[in-house]
């Protein structure tokens, strides 16, 4: 009878238990953040932007430059991250950093998550537009919105 009684809790338990072991694990992630960055006249605008770690950070790039020149945006977080790129731009590595470049008009768009907490400079990478002002910064808070 013991016998019996204890089978049919080990049945019961592993019919109770089975979706939960079975289900698909849910990643904890965080929020999409999109903004949209116009580069002209040797500056970003905005220049600073807030996200939390764990969010999807979406970066619409425009060069919006009146007088037509190049502009690019060139940091070392990018050679530290997986970036998806898409649009009209060049990209490569110079000074330690990943840079991402558009002619006067073109825009692209540059996805990654944030994985690390900290503060992260960008600078346009072409010739002194950096040494003019055209500097901003990627601020990942640790804590995920909405969290203490």
């Amino acid at each position: 009878m013991r016998m019996r009684v204890a089978l049919a809790l080990l049945v019961l338990a592993a019919v109770l238990l089975l979706p939960a072991l079975t289900a698909p694990a849910q990643a904890q992630t965080g929020a999409r953040k999109v903004f949209q960055i116009s580069m002209a006249s040797y500056t970003f605008t905005p220049a600073l932007i807030t996200v939390h770690r764990g969010d999807t950070v979406v970066l619409q790039m425009s060069n919006d430059d009146p007088e037509r020149r190049n502009h690019s945006i060139a940091a070392r977080l990018f050679t530290q991250l997986e970036v998806r790129a898409t649009g009209q731009f060049r990209t490569g590595v110079g000074d330690e950093r990943r840079f991402f470049a558009a002619e006067p008009g073109q825009r692209f768009e540059l996805e990654f998550v944030a994985t690390q907490a900290g503060t992260f400079p960008f600078v346009c990478g072409v010739f002194d537009h950096g040494a003019r002002g055209q500097t901003g910064a990627i601020n990942v808070l640790a804590t995920a919105a909405g969290q203490p």
